[in-house]
């Protein structure tokens, strides 16, 4: 499968996992409503059951959820400059793109704050852009340091189990 029907399936099972979280969400709530003739404790049960189910179609979305916002965030990242390579260089990256969206919108607040009928708003459309830019940059970082992390982990792994197939062939 190429990439692009690759990302189309992904984002549909994203859809259906998460309409089927939130009907089974839903039924949870329904069944308050049954009848009294039905006793407390299988409404409990039924309603742990649907959230339960439900728990489990939330987490599949987010996986989906998760490896979209990667691809995205990687070509976001990639059209700004910073190259997937040299793990430092990118964190630092990071780290001066927020500082500078930081600063950028330190500026701006005074500016939009004399403007009397959109000021408020400007404001406010600003701290959020902010506020998804220092989140996608965040995001960058936090994956940079598991992919740091995760080719330590499995070399020092590898080290080990090297050492054991050595030990056992002598």
């Amino acid at each position: 499968m190429n990439t692009i029907n690759e990302e189309k399936y992904r984002v549909s099972r994203l859809l259906a996992n998460g309409s089927i979280a939130l009907v089974f969400a839903g039924m949870s709530y329904v069944v308050l409503w049954a009848p009294n003739s039905i006793s407390a404790e299988i409404v409990f049960l039924l309603q742990l059951g649907f959230l339960l189910v439900a728990g489990m179609f939330l987490v599949r979305t987010l996986r989906d959820a998760l490896m979209i916002v990667d691809k995205v965030t990687g070509s976001f990242v990639r059209r700004l400059g910073i190259k997937e390579g040299l793990s430092r260089q990118r964190i630092f990256k990071d780290i001066t793109y927020i500082v500078a969206i930081l600063l950028v919108a330190a500026a701006l607040f005074p500016l939009f704050q004399s403007v009397t009928n959109f000021g408020p708003l400007l404001q406010e459309i600003i701290s959020y852009t902010v506020l998804g830019l220092i989140v996608v940059f965040v995001y960058d970082i936090g994956r940079t340091f598991y992919r740091i992390t995760e080719n330590k982990a499995n070399s020092v792994a590898n080290r080990i189990s090297n050492s054991n197939n050595r030990e056992k062939n002598r």
